[in-house]
């Protein structure tokens, strides 16, 4: 009598998955190929990466593309007068700025390459050694350009920049230190603070003596954010707030160089011959685009009135050919890119991973800031690029070192860990698979959940009821009653590897009509409840005790609980 139904129910369980297929039509065979793109974890793939992952990946990727190559058009249309006049090629710039690209990606897929294992090691500090000399050779040897000694001339390579290197250098350097402290704990915090104060004050000593107090606002501007997101104290971040602004004050009002670009910001129409002389034109470069812009290549600006027009004020040309608009859709392309590297970061498993994608991601926003405002007049002037857009060597290579840092946080986001290992132990037996090695039917190599019983073969036996007066007390060896006898008669010894049916001491206790099977193996107990799922969540109503009476406070839940 209990077949007969449940057969039933499994009949009308296949229906609704007939009619369900049916009704779908032509978009069961995308489902069924939708349902292949997930892990095991039911999350969605996309190239076998989680999408979680690769999205942010992908956006990265594309934004960085489109900006290096709206770059090279850039490039191309403020540099091609300027190249024309002085090296009879209107496409000089260009090619040494694709040059430069290349050279670059090449770096970027080398660091994209170096896991974060390495880039913790001790290797770390050798980096940083060998940047602190190069450092301090440019003040002996560099080349003096503009009043400034900031590069130094490397045969086979050309003039190079090392302060451009030294900004990822610190990074992970900074990285290693607060990974040290905050997840490995391997240093306290007074040597964490020393060895951090020390990574950060001697290279900036020597890009102070240079000078280029462009580059140092940005170091201390991204370890500051840095340490705001490894979780420093607000008081401590506030103390190196604000000894930083008093530093920063105390240099730049020391020169009156550097005193007089500030007092620029304010008035530049004051002196638009002398010192607001970029200032004004740049302004005037944006005026003239208006909102749509007068089209690429068609700046007057580049015709040695702005100068340095396809370098530290490229976007000014940009404001004049594209306009507004054009300017717009540029800085929401960048928004997005430093959103993407953001959201790498985020989903580091690791505090060094979130701190080397952090905080490079900021380091090409806050220059990206440095330039724009300097550039609109908001901020004085301090001669940094425009990340990916504006002509230069050093520069273009040291941004995209930090893009193959991002890239390397994001290919190790995906680790998996102790526990992904052991739930690619398990596996799914279906019912009639073949026996392994000639073991036991349903037994799966390298798992540990025992034997496998399909509930198929479980389903028609029913259930039996008693009541409370067949109670066995634990240990006295009785033969469970119901449904656990009929199951103990068909498994025997295929279930638990063949031994657990003759170790085990079985009982039977009653509750409100239904058997409870105890099995004891080892030093636990399981508990078996049935095979129905609508069983075991019904509502019982009261409990009854063993000892007659009716326990009417304790009331199960609307799981059964």
């Amino acid at each position: 009598m209990a077949e007969e139904p449940r057969q039933q129910t499994g009949a009308s369980a296949d229906a609704p998955d007939e009619k369900r297929s049916r009704r779908h039509g032509r978009m069961g065979g995308r489902a069924r190929r939708e349902a292949g793109e997930h892990s095991a974890l039911g999350e969605r793939l996309i190239a076998g990466v989680p999408a979680r992952i690769m999205r942010p990946r992908l956006v990265f990727i594309v934004c960085l593309t489109a900006i290096l190559a709206f770059g090279l058009l850039m490039v191309y249309s403020a540099s091609s007068v300027e190249a024309l006049s002085e090296y009879g090629s209107s496409t000089y710039f260009l090619e040494r700025q694709a040059f430069f690209i290349g050279a670059g990606l090449v770096l970027a897929a080398v660091l994209s390459r170096i896991s974060l294992a390495t880039m913790r090691s001790v290797l770390a500090w050798w980096v940083w050694i060998g940047i602190v000399l190069l450092l301090a050779g440019v003040l002996v040897f560099g080349a003096h350009v503009g009043g400034a000694t900031r590069w130094v001339d490397l045969p086979l390579i050309g003039r190079l920049q090392p302060s451009e290197f030294a900004k990822s250098v610190i990074i992970v350097t900074a990285a290693k230190i607060l990974h040290e402290y905050y997840e490995e704990q391997s240093i306290d915090a007074w040597t964490m603070i020393k060895m951090l104060a020390v990574c950060i004050v001697v290279p900036l000593f020597f890009i102070i003596l240079e000078p280029d107090f462009g580059t140092c606002l940005i170091i201390a501007g991204t370890v500051f954010v840095m340490c705001y997101f490894a979780g420093f104290s607000y008081k401590l971040i506030g103390f190196v707030l604000l000894a930083g602004l008093i530093v920063g004050a105390l240099f730049i009002f020391s020169s009156s160089y550097r005193a007089a670009r500030v007092f620029t910001v304010s008035d530049p129409w004051a002196d638009p011959y002398g010192d607001g002389y970029q200032a004004t034109l740049a302004i005037m470069a944006f005026a003239s685009g208006g909102i749509f812009g007068r089209g690429i290549g068609n700046s007057t600006m580049k015709y040695n009135y702005l100068p340095e027009a396809h370098n530290d004020y490229i976007l000014a040309i940009i404001g004049e050919e594209l306009g507004f608009v054009g300017v717009a859709i540029f800085f929401a392309v960048f928004a997005l890119l430093i959103y993407a590297g953001l959201k790498i970061a985020s989903q580091s498993p690791t505090v060094q991973g979130r701190l080397i994608a952090s905080g490079c991601s900021v380091m090409l926003m806050i220059q990206f800031l440095v330039n724009m405002l300097g550039i609109l007049g908001v901020t004085p002037m301090t001669g940094k690029p425009l990340p990916f857009i504006s002509y230069g060597g050093s520069a273009m290579i040291g941004m995209l070192a930090l893009a193959g840092l991002i890239m390397r946080v994001s290919l190790e986001s995906n680790l998996k860990t102790v526990y992904d290992a052991r739930r690619a132990g398990f596996r799914v037996m279906g019912e009639g698979a073949p026996e392994a090695d000639g073991g036991d039917s349903g037994a799966i190599e390298g798992s540990t959940a025992g034997a496998a019983r399909p509930r198929s073969s479980r389903r028609h036996e029913g259930f039996s009821v008693v009541d409370g007066t067949g109670f066995v007390a634990p240990g006295e060896g009785s033969r469970p009653m119901g449904r656990s006898e009929g199951r103990a008669g068909r498994t025997g010894s295929a279930s638990r590897g063949g031994g657990a049916a003759d170790r085990a001491t079985r009982n039977t206790r009653p509750s409100s009509g239904r058997t409870q099977s105890f099995e004891r193996g080892g030093s636990y107990e399981r508990v078996n409840l049935g095979a129905d799922p609508a069983d075991r969540l019904r509502s019982r109503g009261p409990q009854r005790r063993y000892d007659g009476g009716d326990d009417s406070s304790k009331r199960r839940g609307p799981h059964g609980r």
